[in-house]
């Protein structure tokens, strides 16, 4: 009779901490379809680890990465390093440390990783459980993994999500910004009976930081440009509408042309305090004298080529943006002669790779321009455009591409 009654009283206990489980698994999942944040999670397992099971030491790993600190409590005033990276492989299931693994561990009792597939989201480190228990040590164990695993994965599919929302976010913004720059590059460029523009711009990634542009500045006179910023990406479009805005800016000042390069040299240290720079070519053409001055900052240099002779634009100065002053700038001019072409490219275009990881190269272009520079600027960049991507196969781009093709007539 008496075995029967404490028989019946242990059982009624063990369907009472049953219950008070079962009660906590559903408050959890709970929790968790209210979207609750990442700390109040964090808090209701500490409140079933600490004051359910009565265990007074905890420590919880999250893996982002690394290794990070998502809940500590210990007896201890002072903090210790726990070496999770270099133990956490070493427990596929939840373990009893052993003694010299415990003095590692700061005398935590029991190790309990989670793993999502092979890929490691939390382990957490507990001190002993109470003695009073109506459950063995393995069967509160296996209480806490289930517990463990509910809440960490909650946790790591909430960061999984708010990272995807920030992608998406992130993509919308891309998206915009490219469509932005999109605006900045000229879809239309001068064409008349004295003068013709066209333009190639193929954007690595759907934004880049090449630039090119025809500017008006009275009825004889216009500059045309060709720009190309170090770096790729968002970076380097922000740099490049800088440039933009503060070229049309001061031309409409009609300062003098070393004024100009200057103040542009500067503007770009301004922006990127040297760690980034331009190759930039610019020139100013009268239509009255036919005549173009020129300087080019450090880019490939445009190739001018009629019947008679083909010319390499080369005279300037360094890349702008490197130093706060130009160590020297060096203008070129030259007389256009009726039907002259001209080619100006980024290293986008000669830098380009094909399966075999062979440049497209300088001569390659030179050879393309001597075959057909009589033609007008929009066919040959048809052309180009073709035979650029016949040669680079199934390879990606992996710069900006631009061109800026120009005949004078």
């Amino acid at each position: 009779m008496i075995f029967q009654e404490t028989d019946s009283k242990n059982l009624k206990d063990l369907l009472t901490v049953k219950y008070s489980q079962l009660n906590s698994l559903l408050e959890v999942t709970k929790a968790i379809n209210d979207n609750v944040s990442s700390d109040v999670l964090f808090n209701i397992y500490k409140f079933i680890i600490n004051e359910q099971l009565k265990v007074n030491k905890i420590a919880l790993f999250t893996f982002d990465q690394t290794w990070k600190k998502a809940l500590w409590m210990v007896d201890e005033d002072r903090e210790f390093y726990i070496p999770v990276h270099s133990y956490f492989s070493k427990y596929s299931i939840a373990t009893t440390l052993a003694e010299d693994e415990r003095a590692m561990f700061g005398d935590f009792k029991y190790a309990i990783p989670v793993f999502h597939k092979a890929q490691p989201l939390a382990l957490a480190l507990l001190g002993d459980f109470h003695e009073e228990h109506h459950q063995t040590k393995d069967e509160l164990i296996e209480y806490v993994q289930i517990i463990t695993n509910i809440i960490t994965v909650a946790i790591e599919n909430k960061r999984l999500f708010k990272k995807e929302i920030e992608k998406k976010q992130f993509d919308n913004e891309l998206d915009l910004a490219s469509k932005v720059q999109g605006m900045l590059i000229p879809k239309k460029l001068p064409k008349n009976n004295m003068y013709e523009f066209a333009g190639l711009y193929l954007p690595y990634k759907g934004i880049g930081g090449d630039y090119y542009d025809v500017i008006h500045l009275n009825k004889d006179e216009f500059v045309f440009c060709i720009g190309d910023i170090s770096g790729k990406g968002v970076a380097a479009a922000l740099v490049m509408a800088n440039l933009q805005a503060y070229l049309n800016a001061t031309l409409g000042l009609n300062l003098q042309k070393e004024v100009l390069i200057k103040k542009l040299n500067q503007k770009i240290y301004s922006i990127t305090n040297g760690e980034n720079f331009i190759s930039l070519f610019i020139a100013k053409y009268n239509i009255v004298t036919r005549e173009i001055e020129y300087l080019n900052a450090g880019h490939i240099p445009p190739i001018l080529i009629n019947d008679e002779e083909v010319i390499s634009l080369e005279s300037g100065s360094t890349l702008l943006g490197i130093f706060e002053e130009l160590p020297s700038i060096n203008f070129g001019s030259i007389k256009v002669k009726p039907n002259t072409s001209l080619f100006c490219v980024t290293d986008g275009l000669t830098e380009l790779e094909n399966d075999e990881e062979e440049q497209f190269g300088t001569e390659r272009f030179l050879q393309l321009i001597k075959e057909n520079y009589k033609l007008s600027p929009e066919i040959f960049n048809k052309i180009l455009f073709d035979n650029v991507s016949k040669y680079k196969g199934n390879m990606l781009f992996n710069d900006d591409v631009s061109v800026l093709t120009a005949k004078f007539y």
